[in-house]
């Protein structure tokens, strides 16, 4: 085991947070200082009733450091983070830990053989404090009209000494909007990697007095901000989406299936906020139809059509997911389709947004759930999903966002709910 409390004095390290994720992904924090490390390195208590976790009378949890999560915040080289899983007192893994939750059914894949990847795409917008927009670019601008490149530049060296691997990183199609792309990882080194980004966007842009929200649908006529997951199923390194003759294999197609045939009741994870279900509609960039093609945009799930190995893109998640849930929930409903060998609807290459009604009722394409309310109707009723999170995880959940739609309606019916959202979600 690595000597850390050399390590923080080489570095000059005095203070380590313990990181990690509630329920609806918040990303929180304890602090303490580095020199008591010892007695710290097996976890923190915490107070899981406050974090929305547990009843008051059965509060007490512990948060317990990955160290393979080590990092430095570069923005204060005083403090190094680690990344935790949540425990009971005695350190046994909490079913209702989302890390602990996609660590379970990555297991689960590991023991059919398979290594899960992701390649996660993260947009967001830059504003000013009074909410408007910072500049006036469209998709892949340069300066001037992408007039912060430089602070995305910071973000992104940010994400890099943290040790986030990245692909593309450029101006995204609405004004003040961006984009990173991560180079394909493990599916939970790229769950942290979401947390540790999103945090680095926040901080970034508070220290040059801006907002950043990854809210979906923050202004009803621009582009909405998505959080793509691109999935890869490996087996002894050889990639099990890819057909050398056919280009995609029955895997792939059983696994597309799977989670075709869960969409309705994982969207309440993957698009888990009433502000979610405005980004989804058609001509925006969004998909809008369960639906999937071969280097199709339009499409719910586009396998691109530019590149040798086959992969899998979902293309409606949004980032106020609970990434370590939504990654978990993808993986299990594909592997859910790969073992029951469930075939998926007809693969698309035309605009689905513009096919007729009749024709997408011949291809046997529905529609996506419109609204939190109806995804989370499909979610209390799925036992794949009790299977898969627990009772005990479903029920907090369902009470918690059945709460958050009544505030809503409220909202609405005042004639306010587009203050109520962006009050409510834009510091997501």
């Amino acid at each position: 085991m690595k000597d850390f409390l050399e390590l923080f004095r080489e570095k000059s390290i005095d203070y380590i947070q313990f990181q990690f994720t509630t329920i609806l992904g918040e990303f929180k924090c304890v602090e303490f200082p580095a020199k008591i490390w010892e007695d710290m390195k097996e976890g923190a208590g915490i107070d899981g009733s406050s974090l929305g976790f547990l009843k008051t009378e059965q509060s007490d949890m512990k948060v317990v450091p990955d160290l393979n999560t080590f990092a430095i915040l570069p923005w204060n080289h005083r403090v190094g983070r680690f990344i935790c899983d949540i425990t009971d007192n005695k350190g046994i893994a909490y079913p209702i830990c989302p890390r602990g939750i996609l660590k379970r059914i990555l297991s689960e894949a590991n023991s059919k053989g398979y290594e899960f990847l992701t390649r996660p795409e993260l947009e967001w917008y830059l504003l000013s404090n009074d909410r408007e927009f910072t500049d006036k670019g469209a998709y892949m601008d340069m300066p001037p009209k992408d007039s912060f490149h430089e602070l995305r530049r910071r973000i992104t060296d940010d994400m890099i000494s943290m040790g986030i691997k990245l692909k593309t990183i450029h101006h995204e199609v609405g004004p003040s909007q961006h984009e990173v792309e991560f180079i394909a990882n493990n599916a939970l080194f790229q769950a942290d990697n979401v947390q540790t980004a999103k945090m680095i966007v926040h901080v970034e842009s508070d220290c040059k007095n801006l907002i950043s929200t990854f809210m979906p649908k923050p202004f009803p006529l621009v582009a909405g901000s998505g959080l793509h997951i691109h999935q890869y199923l490996v087996n002894n390194g050889k990639n099990v989406f890819a057909d050398a003759d056919s280009g995609v294999s029955d895997i792939l197609r059983y696994y597309i299936g799977g989670i075709q045939k869960r969409v309705d009741a994982i969207s309440a994870v993957l698009n888990p906020i009433t502000n979610s279900y405005k980004r989804l509609v058609p001509n925006h960039e969004a998909p809008v139809y369960v639906s999937w093609g071969i280097g199709n945009r339009t499409a719910l799930i586009r396998v691109p059509g530019y590149e040798k190995s086959a992969r899998v893109e979902y293309r409606a998640g949004d980032a106020a997911m609970n990434i370590y849930l939504g990654t978990a929930l993808l993986l299990a409903s594909g592997l859910d389709g790969i073992k029951n060998k469930i075939e998926p609807n007809t693969p698309i290459t035309e605009n689905i947004d513009s096919l007729s009604e009749e024709k997408r009722k011949t291809l046997g394409i529905k529609k996506l759930p419109q609204s939190l309310q109806k995804s989370l109707e499909a979610f209390e009723n799925s036992k794949f999903i009790k299977n898969i999170l627990g009772k005990q995880f479903v029920d907090i959940y369902i009470a918690i966002k059945r709460e958050e739609i009544e505030q809503y309606q409220l909202a609405k019916n005042d004639g306010k709910e587009g203050k109520w959202e962006l009050d409510k979600y834009l510091l997501f």
